[in-house]
Order: structure tokens, then sequence, then C-alpha cells
């Protein structure tokens, strides 16, 4: 459960340095470091969310495509207690 939290601890993480950055870029459009800073994110992103899927199932209902993924995969619930 620990590695399952810390996933998502860095996919909170980097999400929020991504709309942050998204915000800066909104007034600051012609800065290269911010931008090369916001791809760089972008892929942390994708592999954190490829990595949490493949072990845990869809991180959110986006991610699941039709949905089907996300009704089938465990809820939060399921693993109370440690037995993840």
């Amino acid at each position: 459960m620990k590695q399952n939290n810390s996933l998502k601890m860095r996919f909170m993480a980097i999400r929020f340095a991504m709309w942050d950055l998204h915000l800066y870029l909104d007034t600051h459009p012609n800065d290269a470091a911010a931008k090369q800073l916001l791809q760089k994110y972008e892929q942390q992103y994708e592999e954190i969310a490829a990595a949490y899927t493949e072990k845990y199932g869809p991180f959110e209902a986006s991610a699941a495509g039709s949905g089907e993924a996300w009704l089938k995969a465990p809820w939060p619930w399921t693993n109370c207690g440690g037995n993840a």
C-alpha cells in the first residue's frame, strides 16, 4: 500500500507542477526554460500514470477509456487493511 501512496503522491505533485507552469506560461509565453520544464513534467506524468495504471488500475476515470476498466478496477476501499 505504501508504494501505491507513493505513486499517487508523485502523480499529484507532478500534475500540480504542470498546472502551475501552465498558469505561469499564460503570462510568460516566451520563457523557453519553463516550456522545457513543462515538457519534462509531462513526460514524467505519462510514465508515472502508466506505471500506476499497470500496477493498480486507472488512477482517474478519464484514464479508463470507455469507463469499463474504471468500473472493473478495485475500488479504493477494496484494499483496505493493507491487503494490496
